[in-house]
């Protein structure tokens, strides 16, 4: 595959978005946020989301963030209609939003639905531990790819979560995972590739492993729970999470017909001075 340096990368990136009509700012930061992932090594995350995150633009599904749309708002809390508005612009909104009411209230969550993609979740979190806070964000958004434990059908998204906590002198530590053996994305780089995936990842409706990244969107076709054939704990906290981030973020839970899209995300932030004072920590 080509290496492009991120530098260019970035110009380029952020050219494209303010020609179709995004704000610079918020092009800045879709572009900023596609190449870290690159550089982090998620290609899966990268840049190669921006030809569908333009054509989302051009079809009215995806569109600039303008004012935020507040359908419930406490000193502590609030749910966001993001009416389509771009998904990583939002969500740093979301988590900023969150720090913001921790800083206040020592507990801050914000609740969003109908956003579009939001890209790579590790990115978030890590915003408020650098502002001196635990951060978590869940989504339960994405196809529905992967089987319930037990199942060969596709019943779930790949509901992701991401922690992170500050850390004295360095980067803050964080966990960034789907509940489904991989990201949707680690199929698509897979074939792109020319790569085989390994026995383990997906099944087909007789529960024979399928390695063939082509195969990994066809309707006979599931990913695993996180753990595999005993992924019993990955789908446990798959549910869990389609159940707090669906259902408090008001976009609904995965079901054939969701309520708002059923691709809802919640961003949660504490203060850690409330419990004990942030050098200690």
């Amino acid at each position: 595959m080509p290496v492009v340096d991120h530098t260019v990368l970035r110009d380029f990136g952020r050219s494209l978005y303010e020609a179709a009509g995004v704000p610079d700012d918020q092009a800045a930061i879709v572009t900023d946020h596609l190449v870290d992932s690159n550089l982090f090594g998620h290609d899966s995350h990268g840049m190669i989301h921006t030809p569908g995150y333009l054509g989302g633009i051009r079809a009215g599904t995806a569109k600039p963030v303008g004012d935020l749309k507040f359908v419930r708002n406490t000193p502590a809390s609030a749910v966001i209609d993001a009416d389509g508005g771009l998904g990583i612009v939002v969500a740093r909104r979301a988590m900023e939003m969150a720090v913001d009411r921790a800083h206040e209230h020592t507990l801050g969550a914000v609740a969003v639905h109908s956003a579009s993609h939001i890209g790579r979740l590790g990115a978030y979190p890590c915003d408020a531990a650098e502002r001196d806070c635990v951060g978590v964000i869940m989504l339960n958004g994405g196809a529905r790819c992967t089987a319930p434990f037990g199942g060969t059908a596709k019943r779930l998204p790949p509901n992701p979560i991401a922690l992170a906590a500050p850390r004295h002198g360095g980067r803050p530590l964080m966990l960034d995972i789907t509940t489904s053996m991989v990201a949707l994305g680690k199929a698509t780089m897979r074939r792109v590739r020319g790569e085989d995936m390994p026995e383990g990842w997906f099944i087909d409706g007789e529960g024979t492993p399928v390695t063939d990244p082509a195969k990994a969107n066809d309707p006979d076709v599931a990913m695993l729970p996180l753990g595999g054939p005993m992924g019993y704990k990955g789908y446990g906290l798959a549910v869990m999470i389609d159940a707090i981030a669906g259902g408090l973020s008001w976009a609904g839970c995965s079901a054939a017909s969701p309520t708002r899209g059923g691709s809802g995300f919640l961003s949660l932030a504490i203060r850690i001075e409330s419990f004990i004072d942030p050098d200690e920590y």
